[in-house]
């Protein structure tokens, strides 16, 4: 027997055996519980194209890839650029299991993608009773880490990884080596 676990998967996965068929949900956390009231049509699982589609309800995105680069770093917004379809089946596939906005799902998502282990330990805790914590705010501070990593930090440890692997010094570069271009 074998078995597949994605999170771009329907929600459910049938296993067959010679007498039966088994359904059964595969998940490392309850089902999340939604930040907002939301009553529109979440999106359904067209079973033929294996796709997630939106319902005519659905809303439009709420921000862009910039935004999820705000929110969650530079991982989201990877994913979203480089697989902009995998990004919206993962948004539509959580907007249906948990009846939430296209704004939470994204903010949800983004914070997946940056770092799927703390986000299932957050869903965990929420699931225990513990404060839920709303991905759909832009949170100054944060955004302020992620564009000084983005402009100053990574740029400079790239600087000195480049002049220790590519020039003589090795390991012997000095500050004035890292700022003489």
């Amino acid at each position: 027997m074998v078995a597949t676990i994605s999170a771009f998967t329907p929600p459910s996965s049938s296993i067959s055996t010679s007498t039966r068929t088994q359904h059964f949900q595969l998940s490392a956390v309850p089902s999340p519980e939604r930040m907002f009231d939301y009553s529109k049509k979440p999106p359904t699982f067209n079973k033929q194209t294996s796709l997630w589609e939106p319902s005519p309800e659905t809303e439009d995105a709420p921000y862009g890839p910039f935004g999820s680069f705000l929110r969650g770093g530079p991982s989201p917004f990877l994913v979203r650029v480089l697989q902009p379809s995998e990004y919206e089946q993962a948004v539509f596939k959580y907007m249906a299991q948990t009846s939430c906005s296209r704004a939470e799902a994204q903010g949800n998502m983004d914070a997946f993608f940056n770092n799927a282990a703390d986000w299932a330990y957050q869903k965990s805790e929420e699931a225990r009773g513990r404060p839920k914590v709303d991905y759909t705010q832009l949170k100054l501070k944060d955004a302020i880490l992620v564009i000084t990593w983005a402009v100053f930090v990574t740029p400079f440890l790239g600087r000195c990884a480049y002049l220790i692997a590519a020039t003589d010094a090795g390991w012997g570069i000095t500050v004035d080596d890292i700022f003489n271009f």
